[in-house]
């Protein structure tokens, strides 16, 4: 087990990586308060996973910028209430590949770790339940967590829009007419308050980044 710490708590980053540097089932553990030295460090030491500090605001944001950078390393949220099922499913949905609860030890953290490595997770029961409803809304064209101002319809043109179909497309999809489509993203963009259809995209994703940062 090869890891990098990101957090912006110093103390909690340094006190975490030597925890885990004095295991010995772990090769090599290092924090940092910076994304780029993070991306570096990773290549130059062969690291396998990167836990990243959801406990402050610029948790979300490094999740998004590490899933690019680093897409074959196992990312995993440190800090997460695992009682709240929003803020995990948020947490997948962003690219965590696993969590680690608030009140994890640390051989928890090592187990936590090694498991998500593997391509397993641990989760508490209601967790999965919700995540799999959230899978199946979604599967069904109206992901969770859209606001309730809109529509089921509204909902579901602005999954679809979010995929990427044309309105042409949609109107095929959900078997209305092209005007009938036109209609519901004008009526979503103003409900939205949001000036183009393309910003459709970018307010649902700073939505989930907004409800991590603050769970």
């Amino acid at each position: 087990m090869r890891s990098l710490i990101y957090s912006e708590n110093r103390l909690f980053g340094q006190c975490l990586s030597h925890g885990l540097a004095a295991q010995p089932r772990i090769d090599f553990a290092q924090y940092s308060t910076d994304l780029n030295e993070i991306i570096t460090l990773s290549q130059r030491h062969h690291v396998t996973s990167v836990l990243i500090d959801m406990g402050n605001e610029s948790g979300a944001q490094a999740v998004k910028v590490l899933s690019r950078a680093l897409p074959d390393i196992c990312l995993l949220a440190l800090s997460v209430d695992d009682r709240a099922p929003s803020v995990v499913i948020d947490c997948a949905r962003l690219g965590c590949h696993g969590i680690v609860p608030q009140d994890a030890r640390l051989e928890d953290v090592i187990k936590l770790v090694q498991a998500a490595e593997r391509g397993e997770v641990t989760m508490r029961p209601d967790v999965v339940a919700q995540l799999m409803q959230a899978l199946a809304a979604e599967r069904m064209g109206s992901p969770p967590g859209l606001p309730e101002c809109l529509t089921r319809r509204e909902k579901e043109v602005c999954a679809l829009v979010c995929e990427g179909l044309t309105n042409k497309e949609i109107a095929r999809e959900i078997n209305r007419s092209v005007g009938t489509v036109k209609n519901h993203v004008c009526s979503i963009l103003s409900k939205l308050e949001l000036p183009r259809r393309g910003a459709i995209h970018t307010y649902l994703h700073e939505n989930v980044v907004r409800r991590v940062a603050r769970g």
